[in-house]
């Protein structure tokens, strides 16, 4: 695992401030942890995940919104593979 400097602070935000970059997705706990761990080795801003519902057709959905303050980290992280976009709806 490399050393980041700004892994000694707390990256991880408990919500999301209006100037992150989101994106939506449908994830389960288990691939919520190896997001955050991918996250925390390989970004190096600060980032957000919060779980969320959203409505979708005609039932209530269970979704979860990635932050990140560094658009670049977004980047990063569509282009790693680790989100799984075939699951979102719209």
């Amino acid at each position: 695992m490399k050393i980041n400097i700004k892994n000694f602070f707390n990256r991880r935000l408990l919500h999301i401030p209006p100037h992150f970059t989101t994106t939506y997705n449908r994830m389960s706990d288990y691939e919520e942890t190896k997001i955050n761990q991918w996250i925390h080795e390989h970004c190096v801003g600060r980032y957000c995940i919060v779980k969320n519902v959203k409505w979708q057709k005609d039932s209530w959905g269970a979704m979860s919104t990635i932050g990140f303050e560094e658009p670049s980290d977004m980047t990063l992280l569509a282009l790693s593979g680790m989100l799984n976009t075939k699951n979102i709806p719209f």
